[in-house]
């Protein structure tokens, strides 16, 4: 984005050197900057992680921890004989310290839909019409219980046995240790996602068809939120504070996405399409007080897993999207206002699952390829973000850099920018500039371009600390180019104008509101120029008036000139008639000058925003025009008896215009048309006649006997009147 700026110079370095002496500058330097969720998020965050309000921070690092994983990752639990991830299709696996994945127990045509780890051993639920089986270290599995449900969603350890999440019917069984079951709890629904022992509310059970959170108590249950969304997918919990988090995806309508609770595509991220399985989705906070509030939503991407960092007091959201979406990890901040922050994103689209380990780390399982990834404890070397190509609309030259970040000691930030003239950068491009080291800045030597692009580089100190980025900025100087004179044109005849000095900004009654503070806090824009004039009308007065535009919004100055078609100033050619005009007309008092035919030619200059050798015209001929403040002559008046009443006839003649019109008065009375003998009152020449009527009666007129006055008058184009008078008798 580019808004004005006056308080750092163009380097010197780009004048000359060998990138060539500079042509005509345009407006004064302006600046290009990248700030806020609008710019940034157009950018590609490659390796670097970006929140809802526009900043920029560190990436986590990404390890894969299983290769050779080929089949979508449903369930993964972390216990002391190793992590664990239950497949679709290709059986339990356990990842080895080597970072390979082992096939433990095969399942086939199954999927390993939930896992849970407790004192006793491993337990694994199998789906569909599967069972609950336990594992042993070496991989042996044993029967443990027949569910008679279609699926097993969730499994959840407990004081002696397991809690088992089902669908097709959705019910919370009760597993003793000898595999005894009893049911729970059953709401009714199809299933049952989602299960969370929560250290005051006890059971919550998350609904997979109403999208109900369910706080069971007893055999029956205290619905904590009803969601318009449908299926609920994961729950994590703050210990500190008691809050419950619900994630809730598969939207039978979208609903409202409320500010800094999403972040929408980013550059390198495929376009929305109608594959996606997720309409909507939604991570919500449930307090202990029962308060409900959105922390995340998104109409792209559905939550799938979440996980809860209680040191860092940092909520972490898994998502999956469409089949040609990229899989992504956000991080809520509780510690600051629930900031979003995109925190890393994975090659593949769907990430399932969401395991937090001892050290810090997080464990992801993804889908359809797929991979366990650790995601952190520790941040990448360096993080790098790419803004999107900025189109400066012309050759522009570029000067200091400079960004708004905060950086601990210890920490760095690295800006360079490159250019181009095509919108995407290519092989054409010029290379990085030299980084700038300091947020104050610096001059960088940067090939001309149409086209910028900023690279911020982020690195942590050596005990860890990470610097936040905010903002980037640059000083640019687009190419001039000539302002356009597009219209001249005349008033009509006796209009004149002044101009009225500029009364300035006036205080003004607003209504204040939300969106008008928002407006205040954005750079001040430039307003379309308005002139004040005092308007009137005046003989012989005259305007020239002109629209003109520079596309680089230059101020513009104007010269008038005038020059004779005909008589003896012909061949005098353009003369100034004003000057230095900041207003786009002139009047003046035509009378002044010969009657004849003339031409008005305008040029504009926007020296005013330019070096005086680097100013840029243009200008523009109006169209040939007559001045003429001589009445026509009137040569002859008759005025004949006939049988009729009396035919008046009048000859007249102007020296440079064509006549308009012509009228006949009788003895001081109303004005009649005096129609031309032709029919046509359109040459300089014309004979008028028209017959008076003996009687009275609509275009006639009442002659008695004895004499009578008659009166003519005729105008030219211009509006010059002569008059003549005659006298005849009637009998």
């Amino acid at each position: 984005m580019l808004k004005p700026h006056v308080t750092l110079p163009i380097a010197a370095a780009l004048l000359v050197g060998v990138f060539g002496a500079t042509t005509a500058r345009a407006e004064p330097t302006l600046e290009l900057y990248i700030q806020g969720p609008d710019e940034v998020l157009q950018g590609d965050p490659e390796s670097s992680s970006v929140d809802a309000q526009g900043r920029v921070s560190m990436g986590p690092v990404l390890v894969d921890m299983a290769r050779g994983v080929d089949r979508p990752v449903v369930s993964m639990v972390v216990g002391p004989g190793g992590t664990y991830a239950g497949t679709a299709g290709g059986g339990l696996l356990r990842i080895t310290a080597g970072r390979q994945a082992r096939v433990v127990a095969p399942f086939p045509g199954m999927v390993v839909s939930a896992l849970a780890q407790d004192k006793s051993g491993l337990f694994a639920a199998t789906s569909p019409d599967g069972e609950l089986v336990r594992v042993d270290a070496a991989g042996k599995t044993t029967p443990f219980f027949q569910p008679g449900a279609k699926y097993l969603w969730a499994l959840l350890p407990d004081a002696d046995g397991l809690l088992v999440a089902t669908g097709a019917p959705g019910r919370v069984l009760k597993v003793s240790a000898q595999g005894r079951s009893e049911v729970l709890f059953d709401p009714g629904e199809t299933h049952l996602r989602a299960m969370i022992r929560h250290p005051k509310r006890g059971l919550v059970v998350g609904g997979g068809q109403k999208g109900i959170v369910y706080q069971v108590e007893g055999k029956g249950a205290f619905a904590l939120y009803d969601s318009d969304l449908e299926e609920v997918t994961a729950f994590a919990v703050d210990p500190g504070t008691g809050d419950l988090y619900a994630a809730v995806v598969s939207a039978s309508s979208k609903g409202a996405l409320q500010p800094s609770t999403w972040i929408g595509p980013v550059k390198g991220d495929a376009k929305d399409d109608d594959t996606s399985p997720i309409k909507s989705s939604e991570v919500v906070r449930i307090r202990l007080n029962g308060h409900v509030e959105k922390v995340w939503t998104s109409k792209r991407e559905g939550a799938m897993a979440l996980a809860f960092d209680a040191k860092a007091r940092r909520l972490y959201v898994a998502t999956g999207t469409g089949p040609k979406g990229r899989a992504r990890i956000y991080a809520v901040d509780a510690a600051a206002r629930d900031r979003v922050a995109l925190f890393a994103r994975l090659e593949p689209p769907m990430a399932t699952t969401l395991v937090p380990t001892t050290n810090g780390a997080l464990l992801v399982g993804t889908a359809p390829e797929g991979q366990v990834m650790q995601v952190g404890p520790g941040l990448v070397s360096k993080s790098v973000y790419l803004s999107v190509e900025q189109d400066l609309e012309r050759i522009s030259d570029l000067g200091r850099l400079w960004y708004d970040a905060d950086v601990p000691p210890g920490a760095k930030v690295a800006l360079s920018l490159r250019t181009g003239n095509t919108k995407t950068p290519d092989d054409t491009w010029s290379g990085w500039s030299a980084a700038v080291l300091d947020g104050a800045g610096g001059p960088i030597l940067a090939r001309r371009g149409r086209y910028a692009q900023f690279k911020a580089e982020l690195s942590a100190s050596p005990k860890g600390q990470a610097p936040v980025l905010k903002s980037m900025h640059a000083s640019i100087q687009r190419m001039n180019v000539p302002p356009e004179v597009k219209e001249v044109y005349l008033l009509r005849r006796g209009v004149y104008m002044a101009a009225l000095p500029d009364e300035g900004e006036k205080e003004r009654t607003v209504s204040l509101s939300a969106s008008l503070l928002k407006d205040l806090r954005k750079p001040a824009g430039r307003d379309a120029d308005r002139t004040r004039v005092r308007q009137g009308e005046e003989p012989g007065m005259m305007t020239v008036a002109w629209t003109a535009d520079d596309a680089n919004h230059d101020d513009l100055l104007f010269r008038v000139e005038l020059s004779a078609l005909d008589g003896p100033a012909a061949n005098d050619g353009w003369r100034e008639v004003a000057n230095d005009l900041d207003h786009p007309f002139h009047s003046f008092d035509s009378r002044a000058l010969p009657d004849g035919r003339y031409q008005f030619r305008v040029t504009a200059s926007d020296r005013p925003s330019n070096p005086p050798d680097q100013a840029l015209v243009d200008a523009f001929m109006s169209e040939p025009f007559t001045v003429d403040n001589a009445p026509p002559v009137i040569r002859s008046v008759t005025a004949t008896p006939v049988a009729a009443g009396v035919q008046v006839t009048a000859e007249a003649k102007d020296a440079v215009s064509a006549l308009a019109s012509a009228e006949v008065s009788l003895d001081g009375g109303p004005w009649l048309m005096l129609p031309a003998q032709d029919g046509l009152t359109d040459a300089p020449e014309e004979v008028f006649t028209v017959v008076l009527a003996k009687v009275d009666g609509p275009g006639s007129a009442k002659l008695d006997k004895g004499p009578h006055t008659i009166r003519v008058r005729v105008k030219d184009e211009p509006g010059n009147e002569a008059a003549a008078s005659g006298r005849f008798i009637s009998k």
